[in-house]
């Protein structure tokens, strides 16, 4: 491959990855515009580094596979992006940064082959998911998050079904509860809920304390 090829491959894997990027640095994600930039680039070269080797340096009578490094790339951005998926207690964060980080390298792949408006195109469509999409979800659909919270409350008849029902009267979905007898005929429980991204969780400690 021509070198200007691979210097135009690499500048518009860098513009591109830089408009994904950003979107995630603005939304306070780890993965950011250098991150993003950095791992397209790399994708880039790798793609056109595979294709010369396959074309100029490989025997005539035994070409080399020029997908073979491309495969590794994918392969290995999987484990970077597992670095970017965090669990805070029964939540988890990082899977569309995750998502943005594998799929930026395909872009990469993608300029450092030469198609450059598939890569155009989509960046287009991960960035309108990224943006528009999360903005229609939050508008029409009804969206939760999960919750882990510990109440001690009376050991007494039909408490936990008391507790369920003050819940689900609120609209939230009980997952789990643990009950641990304590001191003092008292029960610890422990309730894993997912509740809707608008009701603010204070209500939900509320209606539990007048439970007990």
């Amino acid at each position: 491959m021509p070198a200007t090829e691979v210097y135009i491959g690499i500048c518009v894997a860098a513009v591109l990855s830089s408009l994904i990027g950003f979107e995630r640095e603005k939304n306070g994600q780890p993965a950011g515009i250098r991150t993003h930039l950095i791992l397209c680039v790399g994708a880039a070269l790798a793609a056109s580094l595979s294709i010369s080797f396959s074309k100029f340096l490989s025997s005539p009578d035994l070409p080399s596979d020029p997908a073979r490094i491309v495969a590794q790339v994918v392969s290995g951005v999987g484990f970077l992006g597992g670095g970017a998926i965090l669990r805070y207690g029964v939540n988890i964060k990082g899977l569309t940064t995750a998502s943005s980080l594998w799929t930026t390298a395909i872009i990469g792949i993608a300029c450092g082959s030469g198609f450059y408006y598939e890569a155009l195109f989509a960046t287009g469509v991960v960035i309108i998911a990224l943006v528009l999409v999360d903005k229609v979800v939050r508008k029409f659909v009804k969206t939760f998050k999960t919750h882990e919270i510990s109440v001690k409350i009376p050991d007494k008849p039909g408490a936990i079904k008391t507790i369920r029902k003050k819940i689900n009267k609120l609209g939230c979905r009980v997952l789990t509860i643990t009950t641990i007898v304590g001191k003092n005929d008292m029960l610890d429980v422990g309730i894993v809920f997912s509740k809707p991204t608008e009701l603010r969780l204070d209500r939900v400690i509320a209606a539990l304390n007048n439970a007990k």
